[in-house]
Formats: structure tokens, sequence, C-alpha cells
């Protein structure tokens, strides 16, 4: 099975996801929503051609899964890792968000 990476970006949205949520509603709702949105990444890597649909408009071998109400950025290495680039909320500018993270250079953080 393909292994998931993480670019840091993707990791401060997870963070950011998660301490939103704490602050909202409650810690257990938190590592609840956090659970699901690492548990799709792990079933986008499965089968990310199957799962996603395609961004074209923003970046040509950018990928998107939506996940409740976030979309999980994507795109599919040469040796079908996947790398997670950016966690974003639905109603965020996307096309900006994606563009102003400079995620081609970056450290990933894998999920074992």
């Amino acid at each position: 099975m393909a292994k998931v990476r993480f670019t840091n970006k993707a990791v401060e949205d997870l963070s950011e996801i998660w301490n939103y949520t704490f602050d909202k509603w409650s810690e257990s709702q938190a590592d609840i929503y956090y659970t699901s949105l690492v548990s799709a990444c792990r079933k986008v890597a499965a089968n990310p051609f199957l799962f996603g649909q395609t961004y074209r408009n923003i970046q040509e071998d950018l990928f998107g899964y939506r996940c409740h109400k976030h979309i999980i950025f994507y795109r599919v290495l040469e040796n079908r890792d996947v790398e997670i680039i950016r966690i974003l909320h639905q109603r965020m500018d996307l096309e900006n968000r994606i563009y102003s993270s400079d995620c081609t250079n970056e450290d990933n953080t894998l999920l074992q």
C-alpha cells in the first residue's frame, strides 16, 4: 500500500483544525474530527485515483477529497505514495491558499 506523506503546511492545517474544534466544541470532538481526517488520508492512499477529484484548474497534478467540511488536497508521487499538500475548509479561498503555500520543497512527515 502507498504511504501517506504530509507537507509541513498540511501538518499545520491539521493542528489548526484540532485547535479550532477544541476551542469551539471540546477535546473529544477535536480528537474525533482529527481522527476522521487522518483516516480519510489513509483511504485516499489506498486508491488515490478512485476517491479524489482533480483540481487541474488550480494545479495540474492536484487531487482533492472531501471529508466533512474540509478538502484534503494531495498529489500522487512517482513511487505511488500520496503527498498531502493542504487540508482546507471548503469555504476558504482554495486557489489562493494552495498557491500561497510553497509545497514543492518541503520536508514530509510520514504517516505510519
